[in-house]
């Protein structure tokens, strides 16, 4: 099958050349025919790999969340567009994200609260909700089948930093009582510096939306899952 993919490709390659220079034509054929093109076939986040190469402080904020950023290969993301779907999901028209509307807490095992009979939990928060830890958030996301999707991940940094607004202080805190972010404050990313893991800090400002937390299973917070659609 794979001989017969080159084949067709040379030979489309050669119509194409033969019949003109059409390197723009060219260029979109071969980014299709690569599984480039289409709505899918990027998703803005992080690029650079874990650990990123940025020193934290634990218990702290970056000293500059732009070369954090930066460090974690820079913000390719455009701001959230957010629409509710309804159904405990969320749909980030601009990134092409699908976010879970609710954190979860941990009741052994973990699980996201229910917006449609508890609001995602609206009342106060309680122990079992920042009691997850960064490994079991990461564990937690990628096993979860939910609102047909089974390709949920632990957002990482960037991709968390597209629900920042100045006013919320998060965009997913924008849904009345069925939002439990902004009632919560932390959640975990994926992202990973030389000494800490980072997550995100949800009610702090500007400069404080991210908060270095050293990895181990003594450390909690909860959770958001984000797929890509």
């Amino acid at each position: 099958m794979k001989h017969l993919s080159a084949i067709l490709l040379f030979s489309i390659i050669s119509i194409l050349n033969c019949a003109g220079p059409k390197q723009d034509d060219l260029s979109g054929l071969l980014l299709l025919l690569a599984g480039g093109g289409g709505g899918n076939s990027f998703h803005c986040g992080q690029t650079v790999a874990n650990p990123v190469p940025y020193s934290t402080i634990t218990n702290q904020p970056p000293a500059s969340v732009s070369d954090f950023i930066t460090a974690a290969g820079g913000n390719n993301c455009g701001s959230a567009s957010l629409v509710d779907n309804d159904d405990g999901t969320v749909t980030d028209t601009q990134n092409k994200f699908l976010w879970t509307l609710c954190t979860a807490y941990n009741a052994s095992p973990i699980q996201l609260y229910d917006y449609v009979s508890s609001n995602c939990n609206a009342g106060s928060v309680v122990a079992a909700d920042r009691n997850i830890t960064q490994s079991q958030a990461v564990a937690f996301c990628e096993s979860l089948t939910f609102a047909g999707h089974s390709d949920w991940i632990l957002p990482d940094a960037i991709q968390l930093d597209t629900l920042y607004t100045t006013t919320t202080p998060f965009s997913l805190g924008s849904f009345g009582t069925k939002e439990s972010l902004k009632r919560l404050g932390v959640v975990w990313a994926s992202t990973q510096t030389n000494d800490s893991i980072v997550h995100a800090y949800t009610n702090g400002t500007a400069t404080q939306r991210f908060v270095a937390i050293a990895a181990s299973s003594t450390t909690f917070a909860s959770l958001i899952c984000v797929a890509k659609i």
